[in-house]
């Protein structure tokens, strides 16, 4: 059995590295949007920089074994599906624009 101050200390680390993971991704999503929207390839680097930390923050649960091995394949998916996230996103508006513009002229 762990001690206490060893969960509080694993519970933090976790928590921690989650919101690393969530901020990261947030924040990746945001500046290859605005990089995207405005024309600015900087913006779509530094969104870049937020997406290594964004794995940083899941290889962090995966690895300090806090995690059991459902929870383990579960944050590797999402750390994946969210690195292509913005990307997928963008063709879908791009694609759904043309479609409806295509529409609107007949």
């Amino acid at each position: 059995m762990q001690s206490s101050q060893e969960v509080t200390q694993a519970l933090g680390t976790m928590i921690l590295y989650g919101f690393t993971f969530v901020f990261s991704a947030g924040m990746y999503a945001s500046l290859y949007a605005a990089g995207r929207l405005t024309g600015r390839p900087y913006l779509i680097w530094l969104g870049y920089i937020f997406a290594v930390l964004e794995v940083v923050g899941v290889a962090g649960m995966i690895f300090r074994g806090h995690l059991d091995l459902f929870w383990s394949l579960l944050m590797a998916f999402a750390g994946t599906v969210y690195l292509f996230l913005p990307q997928m996103t963008w063709w879908a508006v791009r694609e759904f624009h043309r479609r409806h513009i295509a529409f609107e002229r007949g």
